[in-house]
């Protein structure tokens, strides 16, 4: 019956920091693209701008 107890707590931690990862994973990828995108959308709308101090 001991092993019973180690094998669910296995089990459910395992899903959860499992979880947790793939969350953690799926943020720093859209963070990623958010940032992608906004660098572009900056870099569109300074292309007819001269540089500062010019």
């Amino acid at each position: 019956m001991g092993e019973m107890g180690w094998i669910e707590i296995v089990l459910f931690y395992g899903i959860a920091i499992g979880f947790g990862v793939w969350q953690w994973v799926k943020m720093d990828r859209m963070l990623k693209k958010t940032r992608a995108e906004k660098a572009a959308k900056e870099a569109a709308e300074g292309e007819g701008e001269a540089p500062p101090g010019r």
